[in-house]
């Protein structure tokens, strides 16, 4: 994963993502697997000099990213997950950042070794044996587990080492002076010690009563928060696509026919145990394949010509899918016992040896013919959808009413009785009702049929019914806000008369202790405070380290009133912590040399007319979010 881009408020990509965040309230739910038909398709959710990052292109890198996760974790992770996690849009971004910097490499002709390549790999410790050598079977586990071809990986870390280069001349402009990096060290690790007393409101016993005035007088300061909202009773006829879905007949005739031309979706893949040994050279190969033939066993071959361990030497089992080396066409034209080789690979000569072999297995008709149906109704589903949408906006154009379509039909109708525009009921309880739908209630006049509108992938049409306009509720239903009010207001007034008198108490030179004796407030003594650390609320902490130290500080915010008394401070010291020193000017340098960066890759998203497309982008999130994953081969 490349990671170029920081949090910057104006870098073009921080932009978009602005933008594209807006969608995030698209609904998760849907129905149970990937539709094969994907709308608009073809066209750029983003484009750069002249080349496109398609609807397609998008959904399938997604879909990569939900399986391999599945296969990282050992464990199902669908596109439910994969939404929840925030999938949806690091991956959008991430493809952008990486096709941004593809083209600034390739415009300022940046170039890596194959060699560089090869050793960068080899040095990756994911692919470190136990004694610190490349284990070839660990890379191919790891291209396995990610669902990755070796092309894919070897072009993504080309990719990378120029990228580094492009941001490694960044670093070199970034050094720090050695009198600032001591400023900040100092103003960093400066600590103080302090005397905090805290008085939460919320914690303050208030034993009167509101008086009828005062009662009275907070109803008033409230009536704004006491508007009971406008209400609306509205009818909604929604068509979905499971129920579409639920209307569509196939014949066996027709299943029979797509099981025989898809008879390698229903097949579980042939297995073969493989055993490999690797070599630098083709003539260490040679010599090694020339042993066996002599009879030698491969295990010995292996440790005597290649140093390897029995563990290095064992591939395991692998299937035509996850055999991603370039030797994998001829190990599966293999007969069982037969040795391969020497190969070139990308790591040097290989040789194999197929152990076992598991033969594939066909599933029969009967065995699938339910999830075949279930597939091609999945896939039927979206056009025909379409198709009754256009019908019935014509009835509805006609006039005919919602009951009657659905009377006729049979699509299902519901009445939402009095809901305001956050979506409660008059009891102020959530109703379940899609955003649209709600938005659409307040915006469309009473007594007509609205025309069919899309939510996601659904479509509704809604008829408001009637309206309660809002109004100021009567004093005697507002009883328990009105105390509410009171109450809090109350406390607020007592914490801040008593933070008032511990302040004055310490002012005129009482211990904490006398003070907390006298107003029943414990003090706690705070040691180590620093001006980022977090043990006091920002405010606190910025008048602790920048007033007089024997000023006694206030703060108050609704939560919690704070007086703080200064009891001593340790400053630092630079020259007793050269460690610290150099661990501060490198992240400074590290800071400095990513925005630069930013800066420069965000000039190259201009300079090559980077474009987002956010409305083609919405829907091609608007269909994620309407579909759950499964682990199988849509047509």
């Amino acid at each position: 994963m490349l990671k170029f881009f920081r949090d910057q408020k104006n870098s073009w990509l921080v932009k978009g993502i602005l933008i594209l965040t807006a969608l995030s309230f698209i609904s998760l739910f849907g129905s149970n697997r990937f539709l094969t038909k994907i709308p608009d398709e073809g066209k750029a959710v983003a484009e750069l000099k002249g080349q496109k990052i398609t609807v397609a292109q998008y959904i399938d890198e997604f879909d990569h990213q939900v399986r391999s996760m599945s296969r990282i974790l050992q464990k199902p992770f669908n596109v439910q997950d994969a939404l929840e996690s925030g999938m949806l849009f690091s991956l959008f971004s991430q493809m952008i950042s990486q096709a941004v910097m593809q083209s600034a490499v390739d415009d300022l002709h940046l170039a890596v070794s194959d060699e560089a390549v090869r050793q960068a790999i080899s040095n990756m410790p994911v692919f470190t044996d136990y004694d610190g050598s490349f284990s070839l079977k660990a890379y191919k586990e790891y291209l396995s587990d990610m669902g990755m071809t070796e092309n894919r990986f070897i072009h993504d870390t080309f990719l990378d080492l120029k990228a580094q280069q492009l941001t490694g001349a960044a670093q070199t402009v970034s050094i720090q002076p050695a009198k600032l990096v001591e400023t900040k060290y100092s103003l960093k690790n400066e600590k103080r010690t302090a005397d905090v007393f805290s008085i939460k409101p919320e914690d303050l016993k208030i034993t009167q009563k509101p008086s009828k005035e005062e009662k009275e007088q907070i109803y008033k300061t409230l009536s704004d928060q006491l508007m009971a909202p406008e209400y609306r009773t509205f009818t909604v006829l929604h068509l979905t696509l499971e129920d579409v879905a639920k209307k569509i007949k196939i014949s066996d005739e027709e299943l029979l026919e797509i099981y025989n031309e898809n008879k390698d979706s229903y097949a579980i893949e042939e297995i073969r145990d493989i055993d490999q040994m690797l070599f630098t050279t083709k003539e260490e190969a040679d010599k090694a394949y020339n042993a066996l033939q002599d009879g030698q066993d491969f295990m010995d071959v292996a440790k005597k010509f290649a140093n390897q361990t029995e563990e290095q030497t064992k591939l395991g089992e692998l299937t035509p899918s996850t055999a991603t080396g370039d030797w994998s066409e001829v190990v599966f034209a293999a007969k069982k016992g037969d040795f391969v080789g020497p190969v070139q690979t990308a790591f040097g000569w290989q040789i194999l040896r197929v152990n076992k072999i598991t033969p594939r297995v066909e599933k029969q008709f009967n065995e699938v013919r339910d999830e075949i149906e279930q597939k091609m109704i999945d896939t039927m589903a979206y056009d025909t959808l379409s198709e009754t949408v256009v019908a019935l906006d014509d009835r509805f154009g006609a006039g005919e009413t919602i009951e009657e379509i659905a009377k006729s039909t049979g699509y299902p109708v519901k009445t939402y009785t009095l809901v305001d525009p956050s979506g409660k009921n008059e009891n102020n309880q959530a109703v379940s009702v899609s955003k649209t739908v709600l938005a659409t209630a307040f915006v469309s006049d009473p007594g007509r049929e609205s025309p069919m509108i899309e939510d996601g992938s659904d479509y509704f049409v809604l008829r408001v019914d009637d309206i309660r306009e809002p109004a100021l509720r009567p004093i005697e239903k507002a009883q328990k806000e009105i105390n509410e009010a009171w109450k809090i207001q109350k406390q607020k007034e007592k914490a801040e008369q008593i933070s008032k008198t511990i302040k004055e108490e310490l002012e005129k030179g009482a211990s904490v202790a006398t003070v907390s004796k006298k107003t029943g407030i414990a003090h706690k003594r705070i040691k180590d405070l620093t001006r980022y650390g977090n043990q006091l609320p920002p405010g606190a902490t910025y008048q602790l380290f920048n007033k007089p130290t024997t000023e006694i500080i206030t703060v108050s915010d609704p939560a919690e009133y704070l007086v703080i008394k200064t009891v001593d401070i340790t400053p630092a010291d630079p020259e007793k912590d050269k460690l610290g020193i150099t661990e501060l000017r490198r992240l400074m340098q590290e800071q400095t040399a990513n925005e630069k960066s930013d800066a420069l890759l965000s000039d190259f998203a201009s300079y090559l007319n980077l474009k987002v497309y956010e409305n083609t982008a919405q829907k091609a999130f608007s269909y994620l979010t309407k579909t759950i994953q499964d682990n199988e081969t849509d047509y």
